[in-house]
């Protein structure tokens, strides 16, 4: 009963959404949109923007280059950066920094590349191998192992790859051969099958889709709920976490961290960190001048870019003493969804630790040399579903380790193993000696679901950008999470304020930044 009735208020809502989009937009055509502001050409004007993870940096990044100068970024926590979270490690009397979410990415992150270029920070190309273990089984997949274990998915595998490839066959057709996470047409059909829709048509088994798609691609999206992914995704993930055993997963990484990243971009920016956002007030004059303040400060802002998970945005709009914001605008924010707001098997909570008794013992010393994830798959009988404990192995690749340990002249096997391991929701952490853990890590409010309605209303929210002088980036309206995604809806807003696309010299960094706007802004 209780599905029953959420699945009725989940289509109502989505239709909702799409039948007042349409008013809207119809409306905005022929009558004009008196709640948008124009840009702002004056560059004395104050802008603040609430969030400091990659969408709200660009943004000021952006604005700033284009001769903004009153930019201020107001941030929850004590450390800019968003989901790019890190720790420090001690190895007796040194220090090693690594991230411990965002992590690498692929050559197609066009924009973040260039971003590094223009920053001078350098990246290098690693190796991250995957290791699927099935303990009622006693069975593994893995990378690098193809020989071993995964014959029983030959068939699978090969109808996997026909898959995929009919896929960007038919994208290649619609939307031309260079590789983008951008690619949208609304022609393409595989933009309305959903990829475990588009397995069972090309005969994948429940086995397969159970066993393997299911845990590799949840450690990426740190969600199991990816039934419902458009399947025209899947030429862009194949390419960054290919299931074929003998094609490792290769991607970018910082020599150092994503903290230099953040750093450089900010250098000129006023930076305002454990600041939570309590209220935000938006006034709309008589002669249309935008009178914005946060907190009761005393400084008034003309243009604010919300840069936060959509929850905190309508929190600080709900407490503005009545600022007044449209039905579909609100009917938008309040009907985004998270991770933590409808999976209970989402790898949410992560425990940073040094227990290497986390890997099994048989496979201990491969793990921790030659791979980057593993993971540990459980089946429940009594509940008829399969839990994943993800731990990323961080010691194994990250390049500043390797680094610093040479430096040292330390051996790696000589060192405690640097892990982060995710468990589900509502199933109990591994076992972890306590002495060995140093720290958490919470990723509630940080991945939006992958849902069609969320999707939906990434496209949408284009109706209501620049309304009494707000905007929205970050991955709350992007279609999924993604560095490069956020990065590019930060420049798009700055651009709807007035500021210019940065990177316009690099032609295949603009074609992509082009297709995101025609998606999520045009």
């Amino acid at each position: 009963m209780m599905n029953i009735l959420f699945w009725l208020q989940y289509i109502a809502t989505f239709l909702c959404i799409l039948l007042l989009s349409i008013y809207t937009y119809v409306k905005s055509r022929l009558f004009g949109n008196s709640k948008r502001v124009p840009p702002l050409h004056n560059r004395d004007y104050k802008i603040a923007i609430i969030g400091g993870g990659i969408g709200g940096v660009s943004a000021g990044y952006a604005l700033l280059r284009s001769g903004y100068k009153n930019i201020t970024i107001y941030e929850a926590r004590d450390t800019l950066g968003g989901n790019a979270k890190t720790h420090v490690w001690k190895h007796d009397h040194i220090s090693i920094t690594t991230g411990l979410s965002v992590l690498a990415w692929p050559t197609i992150f066009r924009n973040y590349i260039h971003l590094l270029n223009e920053l001078d920070l350098k990246t290098t190309t690693v190796e991250l191998p995957f290791f699927i273990h099935n303990r009622e089984e006693d069975s593994f997949f893995a990378h690098r192992k193809q020989f071993i274990h995964t014959q029983q998915y030959n068939k699978d595998l090969k109808r996997w790859d026909r898959m995929v490839k009919t896929v960007r066959y038919v994208t290649e057709i619609l939307c031309g051969t260079e590789p983008s996470l951008y690619h949208f047409n609304f022609l393409n059909p595989f933009n309305f099958i959903s990829m475990r829709f588009l397995s069972l048509l090309f005969g994948v088994s429940n086995r397969f889709w159970n066993h393997i798609v299911v845990p590799m691609y949840a450690s990426s999206f740190l969600s199991t709920k990816i039934s419902f992914i458009p399947s025209s995704i899947l030429p862009t993930l194949d390419s960054l976490i290919s299931l074929q055993p003998n094609r490792i997963p290769t991607m970018l990484t910082w020599l150092h961290t994503s903290t230099d990243v953040f750093d450089k971009m900010t250098k000129d920016i006023n930076i305002k960190t454990n600041h939570r956002i309590n209220n935000v007030h938006v006034q709309r004059k008589e002669n249309n001048q935008i009178m914005i303040t946060i907190d009761n400060e005393k400084i008034v802002y003309d243009r604010i870019i919300f840069a936060c998970n959509s929850h905190a945005t309508m929190n600080a709009l709900n407490n503005g003493n009545n600022t007044n914001i449209s039905f579909l605008l609100k009917l938008m924010l309040t009907s985004v969804t998270y991770a933590d707001d409808d999976d209970d098997l989402n790898l949410l909570d992560g425990i940073i630790h040094r227990d290497i008794n986390i890997l099994p013992n048989e496979y201990a010393d491969d793990l921790r040399c030659n791979y980057a994830n593993y993971i540990d798959m459980k089946y429940d009988k009594i509940n008829k579903l399969y839990y994943h404990y993800n731990t990323f192995i961080l010691s194994c690749w990250l390049p500043n380790v390797h680094a610093i340990l040479k430096e040292n002249q330390i051996e790696h096997k000589t060192m405690e193993p640097m892990f982060v391991t995710y468990a589900p929701h509502n199933q109990p952490m591994p076992k972890i000696d306590e002495k060995k853990i140093f720290g958490k890590v919470d990723n509630r409010r940080a991945h939006p679901s992958l849902s069609f309605r969320n999707q939906a209303i990434s496209l949408l929210i284009r109706l209501v950008q620049g309304e009494n002088g707000m905007y929205f980036c970050g991955n709350s309206v992007t279609p999924a999470n993604g560095h490069d995604l956020s990065l590019l809806s930060g420049f798009a807003v700055a651009e709807l304020i007035g500021a210019k696309y940065p990177f316009s010299d690099d032609l295949s960094a603009l074609r992509d930044y082009n297709r995101y706007k025609r998606m999520c802004v045009n």
